[in-house]
């Protein structure tokens, strides 16, 4: 009898663990090649095409908002040149005419003199290695995982390693109202806001965008490396290298499956094996029980 009540948690198990949809991913950076003329960024490209999704590349400086919209979700990477956001016009682009799921892993995007996701500053510290302390709540959970709650998201990876990188670039100033702060991490004595949110609607602030509306959800992910400051690393093509660990790498495909869901908390799917699993091990047990 203990067998098959194991086995029946077990399907049960297997039942109900959560789906993971595979998805037309496009990926925005400017595509400059690094020194070893490899694309910086590729390493995130590698993550997602290994969790089944399929990714194009798009450059930022070209945004065609049909084309964004046939995706299920646009990410803004670490290797795009900020001068693509500089202008009311261009910012329009991604706040209003874009209604699939976006991602941001760069401050220097979604800062208050660009995107308008934040007011004031902007004041973005680069720090290389971020502990993140998660906000309560189904959502924080959700992409924690089984981490703990100041988990170490990033490590330090750059093909030279006497290159001078400054780490992920972090931003300490306000989210606009109607945002969720999901997880922040200590940047000197401030706190920057590392994971969060904005609904679709949000009225955002700033200067460059200010006034914009958002048409679809947004999320907020940091990760990536900033270019160094002297030559002959001081380019784009030194920027975005994928620096996650392997549990800062869960949390970013967490978040990936969570703006896919526009921001709400996927809930576990029965697969139609994984149900009739569960059906053969209870009929099973019925007919055990009876013997």
């Amino acid at each position: 009898m203990k067998k098959q009540i194991v086995l029946l948690g077990l399907s049960c198990w297997i039942a109900l663990a959560p789906a993971v949809p595979a998805a037309n991913i496009t990926w925005i950076s400017d595509q400059i090649l690094d020194a070893a003329s490899q694309l910086p960024d590729q390493g995130y490209i590698n993550l997602l095409t290994a969790a089944g999704h399929t990714v194009t590349r798009a450059l930022a400086a070209t945004p065609s908002a049909v084309a964004l919209n046939s995706a299920n979700l646009v990410i803004l990477g670490r290797s795009g040149a900020s001068a693509s956001f500089d202008t009311a016009a261009e910012t329009l682009v991604w706040n209003t005419q874009v209604t699939v799921p976006l991602i941001s892993t760069n401050s220097y995007f979604s800062r208050s003199t660009r995107l308008g996701w934040y007011t004031g500053g902007p004041t973005q510290p680069d720090q290389v290695l971020n502990p993140l302390t998660f906000t309560a709540g189904a959502v924080s959970d959700y992409i924690k995982g089984s981490s703990t709650g100041a988990s170490v998201t990033e490590a330090v990876i750059f093909p030279d390693a006497s290159a001078d990188i400054r780490g992920t670039s972090l931003i300490t100033d306000v989210p606009v109202a109607g945002s969720t702060t999901i997880a922040t991490t200590a940047a000197g004595l401030a706190t920057a806001t590392y994971i969060a949110s904005w609904p679709s609607g949000t009225t955002l602030g700033g200067t460059t965008s200010s006034g914009q509306v958002l048409a679809g959800y947004r999320l907020q992910f940091l990760t990536g490396n900033r270019e160094s400051a002297t030559a002959p690393n001081n380019n784009i093509g030194a920027a975005g290298y994928e620096n996650l660990t392997a549990e800062g790498e869960q949390m970013f495909l967490r978040a990936v499956t969570l703006a896919l869901n526009n921001g709400v908390v996927p809930v576990p799917e029965a697969g139609t094996a994984s149900l009739a699993l569960m059906a053969g091990t209870l009929l099973l047990t019925r007919r055990r029980s009876r013997v």
